[in-house]
């Protein structure tokens, strides 16, 4: 259910009721988990009614909508470092299950030792596990609260400095800007939290890789899957306008 007001947050109500009153209609069981990109935890209106309907429903804020509050603080997105900073932020907030990690780094072993290279090195697998294999392969849970804070402020520092200049010493981040944001965007970090007892990963089939059967999964965490609709709005709606992006996990 979408909808296109002319200014921001007008008609939301209604949509919310409707919502709300499609799963009333069809008797099936409300969700529990709501992603926003915004009002994760100041109260709003439409907050309100969500949870006047379901008392139990759990929000939060999509993890990459924080991550690009702070890339705001970056002089441009161009910058050769950008990249890297925002894995890096990335890393400071999730971290990879251990055993889905391992069986993976098990099969690319087997796949190294397959083409004749006996004995491969740690260092050798670790540089071959690539993102896209990571993502299906292995399911992804946030660190606690103190630790992504104590892990983000790290990663601030350490391209506040330095070593966040690229070749000709243009700073990746706006020494100010930047730590404005984080002092803004601390205290959204607890709303960035995997809430306990939600299953956030189906696993949609099998792969074998050098040997080793690898289990595939899909993500429902976030607000990724809605993001490409603005793609759309764009290409055929003329001006400025603004979105509010709501998923919800039942």
């Amino acid at each position: 259910m979408s909808v296109m007001p002319a200014i921001e947050g007008c008609g939301m109500e209604e949509m919310v009721s409707g919502i709300i009153r499609r799963y009333s209609e069809a008797e099936v069981l409300p969700p529990v988990l709501l992603y926003v990109d915004s009002n994760c935890c100041r109260k709003s209106a439409l907050m309100d009614i969500f949870r006047s309907a379901w008392p139990d429903l759990v929000v939060r804020l999509d993890v990459w909508h924080l991550m690009r509050r702070l890339a705001v603080g970056g002089t441009t997105d161009t910058h050769r470092l950008y990249a890297t900073f925002m894995g890096q932020l990335s890393a400071a907030i999730f971290q990879w299950d251990r055993t889905n990690l391992n069986l993976l780094t098990a099969a690319k072993r087997e796949e190294r030792i397959h083409s004749n290279i006996q004995n491969p090195s740690d260092s050798d697998i670790q540089a071959r596990l690539d993102r896209k294999e990571l993502s299906l392969h292995c399911r992804r849970m946030t660190r606690s609260t103190e630790v992504i804070t104590e892990r983000i402020q790290a990663v601030l520092e350490l391209f506040d400095v330095d070593s966040g200049r690229d070749t000709i010493g243009v700073p990746l981040l706006h020494h100010e800007r930047i730590w404005e944001l984080w002092k803004q965007q601390q205290k959204h970090v607890e709303c960035l939290q995997d809430p306990k007892g939600v299953q956030l990963y189906t696993q949609t089939g099998t792969l074998k890789k050098g040997g080793v059967v690898l289990p595939m999964y899909r993500c429902a965490r976030g607000s990724t899957s809605l993001e490409s609709f603005h793609l759309h709005l764009q290409r055929f709606i003329p001006g400025k306008f603004y979105f509010t992006v709501w998923y919800l996990r039942y």
